[in-house]
């Protein structure tokens, strides 16, 4: 993996947690409006990552590698606080 590749790994990993966030703070908002706001931010991500790595197939892998990344951490981190 080339300093390229990390970095769009990096932006994209802080995108998905400006999603996060945005999430939480949206916690009434209806099912449609958060796929919405998903579908939006994979979009950021994707463009962010194919500006900086410009491949498309790289930028697609890291895209998918990114968000696996994400949706595990935040599962982890889901369960670590019930049992807190």
């Amino acid at each position: 993996m080339n300093m390229k590749s990390y970095l769009a790994f990096l932006v994209q990993m802080i995108l998905w947690s400006v999603f996060s966030v945005a999430e939480w703070i949206s916690d009434k908002d209806h099912l449609e409006y958060k796929w919405i706001m998903f579908v939006l931010f994979f979009y950021l991500a994707f463009m962010a990552a194919k500006k900086i790595v410009e491949s498309r197939r790289l930028t697609l892998f890291i895209t998918s590698f990114s968000l696996s990344c994400f949706f595990i951490f935040k599962i982890a981190f889901e369960n670590i606080m019930e049992i807190f």
